[in-house]
């Protein structure tokens, strides 16, 4: 009797154990709710191209217009640039400044030579120009004034050049004049001409009296030459500078002298590289009898005309001079 009811007793505590560990586990199960997986809903992005921007931007601009929110879109007012302060201009060293040509040249004491009406035309009938013929006939009148002689070489040679390159024409017949190679006066200088040719050309190709003379261009190249002749010139160059000539000719003596400088159009030249200078006084040519020809057989042709003659060449002893009549 006592077993079955320790038997009852201990069937009954195991009852209650587990009625209360049910129990444990409902209310655990409350407080601790169970953990479920998270799912983050990722929205797809559309992509806006430039395209898309630009016409978003533009009905937004329009829709503001519309309201009443916005001005159109003008071009700026554009505004003149502030002038710049002028820059101070430096005063040229008194060496280096060369006067611009004035209209209004001082009077001068040289008369300009007067046109002259039977002076040959630089021109034929078709109004193109023709070379001039140098004229080494006629005797020219010569000036007995040095001023003269050079403000024409001066207007003649160089009177579309500048200031500073007329000065220099004048200084290469000054040095002639003090070279001892040239003649000793300014004159003789300028109207210096031998057989073949002239010294300055237009002593003897017409210029002179051709047409009439510009006066402002005469004053001009009177004071360039008194300036010269007087030593108070600017330009200097050396003491060889005898010989000069235009850049658009090649003459073969440039090769034989030494190259100074260029000024405008005019190319001067200093001491000869070798041989002597152009234009130099020359010796007279020797005496020739009878009317200044000379006649000398030549060897070389008797030789050559007697191989194609077939005769026998005379020997070289037997040769003379003959003169001519």
């Amino acid at each position: 009797m006592k077993a079955s009811f320790r038997t009852v007793a201990a069937a009954g505590a195991v009852c209650l154990l587990g009625v209360a560990g049910l129990a444990g586990a409902a209310q655990s199960a409350r407080l601790r709710p169970t953990a479920q997986p998270v799912v983050e809903a990722v929205a797809a992005v559309p992509v806006e191209t430039d395209a898309d921007r630009r016409a978003r931007l533009n009905a937004r601009l329009q829709q503001m217009i519309h309201d009443g929110k916005g001005g159109r879109l003008v071009d700026p007012v554009r505004r003149a640039a502030p002038r710049a302060a002028p820059r101070p201009r430096l005063r040229p060293v008194a060496s280096q400044v060369s006067a611009p040509p004035s209209r209004d040249e001082p009077m001068g004491t040289v008369a300009p030579p007067s046109a002259d009406p039977f002076a040959r035309p630089s021109t034929n009938r078709d109004g193109r120009y023709v070379a001039p013929r140098l004229d080494l006939v006629t005797a020219p009148r010569i000036p007995d004034n040095d001023i003269e002689c050079l403000t024409q070489a001066v207007y003649y040679e160089a009177r579309n050049e500048s200031e500073e390159g007329q000065a220099a024409v004048a200084q290469v017949v000054m040095n002639r004049s003090r070279h001892g190679a040239y003649p000793k006066s300014v004159c003789a200088v300028v109207y210096q001409r031998n057989s073949r040719t002239c010294q300055f050309t237009f002593t003897c190709d017409g210029s002179i009296g051709r047409g009439r003379v510009n006066l402002t261009a005469w004053r001009r190249a009177e004071r360039i030459a008194r300036e010269v002749h007087d030593g108070r010139s600017s330009i200097q160059l050396p003491k060889s500078s005898v010989n000069y000539h235009a850049d658009y000719v090649r003459p073969s003596w440039g090769r034989r002298l030494e190259r100074v400088r260029q000024i405008g159009a005019h190319i001067f030249y200093g001491a000869p590289l070798n041989g002597a200078n152009p234009g130099a006084n020359e010796a007279a040519s020797p005496a020739r009898p009878g009317n200044g020809l000379i006649w000398v057989r030549n060897d070389a042709l008797d030789r050559a005309y007697a191989l194609v003659s077939g005769q026998a060449a005379q020997p070289a002893s037997a040769q003379t001079a003959e003169g001519g009549a």
